[in-house]
């Protein structure tokens, strides 16, 4: 009898523990959590270097650093935009294939001078091209690339999630309005389903504080996890490479209310590194990141 009590004390208080402990740790220890980062690196072509000083951001400089700190971290997925440089984009694919063996590069569709898309996703885990839609409507200096917005099936451990990595205009209102519209019809309304959680991160060009902001997120109807950030911009005027006056929330992954996915984590990091005995960012936008149990 006396056994009895003690085995159910014991089982009593076992029960409190498990109960106590965080979410997240949970999740740690059924190995089901995932880890995505989205960052826009600007990495321009070289080869415009010399025709203007927008192209000269140190990229043979601070390639290597890029690369040697990517591949100190533990995201299981990566989401870059501006991989523009050919040559850049292959030293990405081919110095972190060990960490992130899974590789989709910057797609780029028929014979054109203009730049790829510039989005690259690496990823732990087996990826496929699902569909890839191009932006038609780009204006003014973002017509030099092809924009556009990629939807990859990520395979992590017998579960899978559905994720789209795009990059839309900067420079005008309507065309980014338009690439709103496209990403919903071509990639948002066909894919999302009740069993494959779906998410879209990249360089949005929005401002979280925006009324096209707001219209944006009425139209794709998914979610935007909270930030709890003392400086909650991944673009502001402290970043070495960026002029004073301006700072904006423009990155961002979202991600789709779903039974099989829970989301309990967003934040910002801003990598950096050391330039002629001064500190100079990695990027001129930083890095946006979610944590995520995946069921």
């Amino acid at each position: 009898m006396k056994f009895k009590i003690q085995n159910k004390i014991s089982l009593f208080f076992l029960s409190l523990i498990i109960c106590s402990l965080p979410f997240n740790y949970y999740a740690k220890t059924k190995n089901d959590t995932i880890k995505i980062v989205s960052w826009n690196i600007q990495m321009i072509p070289k080869i415009y270097a010399p025709f203007t000083k927008l192209a000269r951001k140190k990229q043979k400089v601070r390639t290597p650093k890029i690369i040697q700190y990517l591949n100190s971290t533990n995201f299981d997925i990566i989401v870059l935009q501006e991989v523009f440089d050919k040559s850049i984009s292959n030293k990405f694919k081919n110095d972190l294939k060990i960490k992130y063996p899974y590789c989709l590069m910057p797609q780029k569709e028929d014979f054109t001078f203009k730049l790829s898309s510039g989005v690259m996703i690496l990823s732990k885990y087996p990826l496929e091209l699902i569909k890839h839609v191009v932006f038609d409507v780009s204006k003014k200096s973002d017509k030099g690339a092809q924009k556009g917005c990629s939807l990859v099936k990520i395979n992590i451990n017998n579960k899978a999630i559905f994720l789209a990595g795009t990059h839309l205009d900067s420079k005008n209102n309507n065309s980014r309005s338009l690439q709103y519209q496209i990403t919903n019809d071509e990639i948002l309304k066909p894919y999302l389903n009740d069993s494959i959680p779906l998410l879209i991160a990249g360089d949005f060009n929005t401002d979280f504080k925006s009324s096209q902001y707001d219209s944006m997120m009425t139209s794709f109807k998914l979610k935007n996890f909270e930030l709890n950030d003392d400086r909650p911009y991944t673009f502001d005027e402290f970043n070495t490479w960026n002029v004073k006056g301006y700072k904006a929330w423009i990155d961002f992954i979202f991600f789709q209310e779903n039974k099989n996915i829970k989301v309990f984590n967003q934040y910002i990091l801003r990598p950096v590194m050391k330039y002629k005995n001064a500190k100079m960012d990695l990027a001129d936008h930083y890095q946006i990141v979610i944590e995520a149990v995946i069921y």
